[in-house]
């Protein structure tokens, strides 16, 4: 607890010394960029208040992101100036690689692809530096019920200090030896902001968002999320390329001999009337497509239970 107030009180001061030009220089101040807008725009308030110069754009690179959210990364920070780190899990290699490995998909009640290729790797960057940091995170409260719970500001370590005795978490001890002499706090600029401001802000600065957007996507990290709705796969099913990657990896992990169909959208995604090839209510992904693309298909309209929240929510690694 003693250390747990001590943090609090050091993420208050290191956060006031964003005021103070000499003490903003011996902070390194990151924003976690994923290719979304909301991060986006995170990245050139950042760019702007703090100068470009002066931060560092870090990016957690799945290996499954769509091509034009990739190109998208690069070219904003070229455009802005700014420093660009791509960061992966070498351990467990990229979204397929882990996929094979376990021999079936992440599902919604524990998904490990975003705590393995985004959230671990994310942390080992942080720690494997002896310095204090400013983490810069596009999260908005008006995005959900359960964002809107959050703080604009706080440690970057939190949970590590309110998590129940006994709950594991990802090299704790590390962790809280390193948070005894530094700091990671946590900034949401644009916490209070609607959709319309940050797409606005963008457009202000002489940039445009992802290109997926006007496709009709409404997130641009994974491509596909374990987590899309319908309409999402709909877009997705525009796109050939994309298309025949997702089939190819269902096929690929779901001959690795799991006595259940391992499929990549999990059992009740659509009606069971239209899961024919295993007939156990789990679709394949072309048969989530083919049924995406029905005059008659019901899009998105119940929101699945838990709603659309991303784990990686805590961290701002998906905005």
């Amino acid at each position: 607890m003693r250390l747990e107030l001590e943090l609090v009180k050091r993420a208050n001061s290191t956060l006031n010394n964003l005021q103070n030009k000499k003490e903003r220089n011996q902070m390194k101040i990151i924003v976690s960029f994923s290719g979304g807008k909301d991060s986006q725009a995170c990245l050139i308030q950042a760019a702007n208040k703090y100068g470009a110069d002066k931060i560092e754009a870090v990016f957690c690179d799945t290996g499954w992101e769509h091509p034009d959210t990739y190109k998208h990364i690069q070219d904003v920070c070229q455009l802005l100036g700014v420093k660009l780190t791509i960061i992966r899990n070498e351990k467990v290699g990229n979204f397929q690689d882990m996929c094979r490995r376990m021999k079936c998909f992440p599902v919604a009640s524990r998904r490990v692809c975003t705590v393995m290729l985004k959230i671990q790797p994310m942390i080992d960057w942080v720690i494997s530096h002896d310095e204090n940091f400013i983490l810069i995170q596009g999260i908005r409260g008006k995005e959900s019920a359960s964002r809107a719970k959050m703080e604009p500001e706080c440690s970057y370590f939190k949970e590590y200090f309110n998590a129940d005795k006994g709950m594991r978490l990802y090299r704790k001890k590390t962790v809280l030896e390193w948070c005894k002499k530094h700091d990671a706090s946590v900034l949401r600029p644009i916490f209070d902001w609607t959709a319309q401001q940050v797409i606005d802000y963008i457009l202000k600065n002489g940039q445009q968002p992802n290109p997926l957007y006007k496709r009709g996507a409404s997130r641009v990290g994974c491509f596909p999320c374990i987590m899309s709705r319908k309409g999402e796969i709909r877009v997705l099913s525009k796109d050939k390329i994309m298309t025949d990657r997702l089939i190819q990896l269902e096929k690929e992990v779901d001959s690795l001999g799991q006595k259940n169909h391992a499929g990549f959208f999990p059992k009740g995604y659509i009606p069971e009337r239209f899961c024919r090839e295993y007939g156990d209510g789990c679709p394949t992904v072309q048969e989530v497509i083919d049924y995406v693309n029905r005059d008659d298909a019901m899009i998105d309209m119940f929101e699945p239970e838990g709603g659309y929240s991303c784990m990686s929510l805590y961290h701002g690694l998906c905005e």
